[in-house]
């Protein structure tokens, strides 16, 4: 469901609602807009056991936002994500016209890929800093739960 956009790969998942909100994504993705913004892990804080892989953006078949950082990405061959982003985005859990675009087809944690989204008609940029494999969307759930409430 990818396609290249000026030099671009982008995923897409659309509904019949949100396609007007797409194409603004869309178009100001190709800009090359992205989010200035970045948090990383202290020294002292432990990790999970959570393993962190790449997925391919030609491969992406539905986006769920969980909280105000985290995004569940599902692709066609029913690989399960969860995707931590630079920031906390208060609009993001409410967001239409959700796109990801890398400057390549493969998308890893801290490559420079940006989730785009719709809030209130104008398009929201965070980058997308670690990509993690998840055994479902609960197991993705709950992992988002635990980040916010302190734990790694």
């Amino acid at each position: 469901m990818g396609a290249i956009r000026a030099g671009r790969e982008v995923a897409t998942v659309q509904c019949p609602r949100q396609r007007a909100a797409w194409l603004l994504g869309l178009i100001a993705t190709a800009a090359g807009l992205g989010c200035t913004s970045t948090q990383r892990a202290g020294s002292g804080e432990r990790q999970t056991a959570v393993t962190e892989v790449c997925f391919n953006v030609r491969n992406v078949d539905t986006f769920s936002p969980l909280g105000e950082r985290s995004v569940y990405l599902r692709t066609l061959g029913g690989e399960r994500y969860l995707l931590t982003l630079d920031g906390v985005y208060t609009s993001l859990p409410f967001a239409t016209g959700i796109t990801i675009s890398n400057d390549f087809s493969t998308v890893c944690s801290d490559t420079g890929a940006t989730i785009t989204f719709m809030n209130f008609g104008h398009p929201v940029f965070c980058r997308i800093v670690r990509v993690e494999s998840v055994s479902s969307k609960r197991a993705a759930e709950q992992l988002a739960q635990q980040r916010r409430n302190g734990h790694r």
